[in-house]
């Protein structure tokens, strides 16, 4: 029998098992499931605690300024676009709508970047270590907004860009970063406006597009919020059909919004890990003397 191959495998197991990172439960995640189809600006957290806003759908004229009419509505098989992903769900849509003035659609290259969209707000009270990971699923329309980033704030006010990582279901999505043209953030964004058959892009559902926030300040936050919004202004806001937005229509949607803490492995773990390494070693000590 190979006692030093079966001590071996005892202890690497012992100590992946220390390694392991520790997934923390979901802080809040709104999955729209339990709103009534209705117009709702602020729909509330399905697990957790959280609330959801949109900004920037009552200040431009599309073609005039009109008022703030976010709904949950329910996915159809007509909102299917050119990658074939489909929701039937109930999901959020972000928009404006007509006000006293006439119609309106809300969204606008006139908005200056990070100044349309959405934010989602949960506490982090209570997270003292590790990461928040963040998930959600995005669709926008054949005349919505392409570029979309995804930035954090621990104190309500300052907002900080965070590079997003593409899932499986992206087909047509590219995640780009931008350090020149000043009609974009300058950092990381995702854009959609051209599928990677060659067809216009649009009407497409992007789902697990996932970010991880490291930044300390992040944990322990009663302030911490999220926000997805225009990565783009003027002649850079193109619609997912890679021309310019035309200001009168189009809109973004989301669903399985996910804020959600990712602890590291407790202190106790790397003390498992350095007890079974000396477990190992004592081992194939022992061993070596009785052979």
């Amino acid at each position: 029998m190979n006692y030093n191959k079966q001590i071996t495998s005892l202890g690497l197991g012992c100590l992946l098992l220390a390694a392991m990172p520790h997934a923390g439960a979901q802080i809040a995640q709104w999955t729209f499931q339990n709103d009534t189809v209705a117009t709702n600006n602020n729909p509330v957290a399905d697990v957790g605690t959280g609330t959801a806003s949109s900004i920037g759908m009552n200040i431009y004229a599309t073609p005039n300024v009109g008022v703030t009419k976010d709904d949950v509505t329910t996915g159809a098989t007509g909102d299917t676009g050119a990658n074939g992903v489909a929701n039937l769900t109930k999901i959020w849509r972000v928009r404006g709508q007509a006000g006293s003035s006439g119609a309106a659609n809300g969204w606008s290259s006139a908005a200056p970047i990070a100044t349309q969209g959405a934010v989602f707000a949960a506490s982090t009270t209570g997270v003292t270590s590790g990461a928040i990971n963040v998930s959600f699923d995005w669709y926008a329309t054949t005349q919505g907004e392409a570029n979309l980033q995804l930035e954090y704030t621990t104190n309500g006010t300052t907002w900080n860009n965070v590079a997003l990582t593409l899932g499986g279901s992206d087909a047509g999505l590219v995640a780009l970063t931008n350090s020149s043209s000043p009609n974009t953030v300058n950092g990381a964004y995702v854009s959609d406006n051209l599928l990677t058959n060659g067809s216009q892009a649009g009407q497409d559902w992007f789902t697990g597009l996932t970010a991880t926030i490291t930044d300390p300040n992040a944990l322990n936050n009663a302030n911490f919020a999220i926000e997805m919004v225009n990565a783009s202004t003027g002649t850079d806001d193109v619609s997912t059909q890679g021309t310019a937005l035309n200001n009168s229509s189009g809109n973004w949607r989301f669903d399985n919004v996910t804020i959600s803490a990712f602890a590291a492995p407790e202190p106790s773990s790397w003390a498992l890990a350095l007890i079974a390494a000396g477990v190992v070693v004592a081992l194939r000590r022992r061993v070596a003397r009785l052979l």
